[in-house]
């Protein structure tokens, strides 16, 4: 039997929950007219806190909802914070499935920021690893990555700072891929901060290209995202990695690959920077792990029987994707 007081509660969660799903529908944590960023942060994150104290089946449930991403983002990541408050297995892979479909469908630069916000406070939970590795392959040991803000990548009129922007989202999931604490960043600017990087300067690739394996361990892979026109000095990218593979490196301990942005017209082709190097042209960053496996492949690190199981399950992912 329903008792007034059952139904005083029902009424007062549902009212609490509709409040919720308004403020993630609407509220992004950015200036209105009338209240300011941190007003809308603070305001968002006890909503954020008392839905999922509260009723965090509910949560979850929304992300399927018709949320934004900002919130969709933090639905994800406080989730993941606190998955040891989930209520039981069941719960947690009901949580685990909602969110990696809510993770398939948003920009990937926004799941970029996320990955990095849950290295950064060191969320490093089971679930947390194996979402981070689902979408984007696994981890991929030490990685340096040498990352081009010269002057070319302000791009042009019609794709201004495409080049800067592939880079950076390439940045952002090497992070998420590398081991924890086993990633580092080499601008061709000397940049440190990689929200601050804007497109000047020349392009000096060999000497990051250098700094990057001299740094202070071997690395697993070395990633390079650039349009090749190295010349600060001109040449020296090729010879750096030509040296390096023919004579220190023969035995290929650390992959090397290149992603290049930029279609060279009069090339017919991107613009490499040593035969010894794979280069693969890219358009978008969430591109950039099959990419790698591919250039791996051209490589010579792995045979044509990998290549194919690669590309079979490529095309079961694709069709099971296109079929929903």
């Amino acid at each position: 039997m329903t008792t007034p007081t059952d139904t005083l509660s029902d009424l007062i969660a549902a009212e609490d929950v509709l409040l919720f799903v308004n403020a993630a529908v609407t509220a992004t944590g950015q200036r209105e007219f009338r209240s300011s960023a941190g007003e809308q942060r603070l305001s968002l994150a006890f909503l954020h806190e008392y839905v999922r104290v509260n009723y965090r089946p509910v949560y979850a449930a929304a992300l399927a909802l018709d949320i934004n991403d900002h919130n969709a983002a933090t639905i994800v990541e406080q989730l993941l914070r606190t998955a040891d408050e989930a209520g039981g297995p069941e719960e947690k892979r009901a949580e685990g499935r909602l969110i990696a479909a809510r993770l398939g469908r948003m920009p990937p630069q926004r799941v970029y920021r996320l990955f990095h916000a849950l290295r950064a406070a060191k969320v490093n939970n089971r679930r947390t690893r194996a979402i981070v590795r689902g979408p984007y392959g696994g981890t991929w040991g030490r990685v340096a990555a040498v990352l081009d803000d010269s002057y070319s990548a302000s791009g042009s009129a019609v794709k201004r700072r495409r080049p800067l922007a592939v880079a950076l989202g390439c940045h952002f999931l090497l992070d998420a891929l590398a081991a924890p604490g086993a990633y580092s960043a080499y601008w061709t600017s000397g940049a440190t901060d990689p929200l601050l990087v804007r497109p000047w300067g020349p392009t000096p690739l060999g000497a990051r290209i250098l700094d990057a394996l001299e740094g202070p361990a071997v690395v697993d892979r070395l990633v390079i995202v650039s349009d090749g026109w190295d010349n600060a000095p001109p040449g020296l990218a090729g010879e750096v990695l030509r040296v390096w593979r023919t004579r220190l490196d023969p035995e290929r301990r650390t992959s090397a690959v290149h992603v290049n942005p930029v279609y060279d017209a009069a090339g017919f082709d991107v613009r490499r920077l040593a035969p010894s190097v794979p280069t693969a042209g890219i358009r978008d960053a969430e591109d950039l792990a099959a990419l790698v496996e591919i250039a791996g492949f051209a490589e010579g690190r792995t045979g044509l029987a990998d290549l194919l199981a690669f590309l079979d399950r490529r095309v079961e992912l694709f069709l099971k994707e296109a079929s929903r």
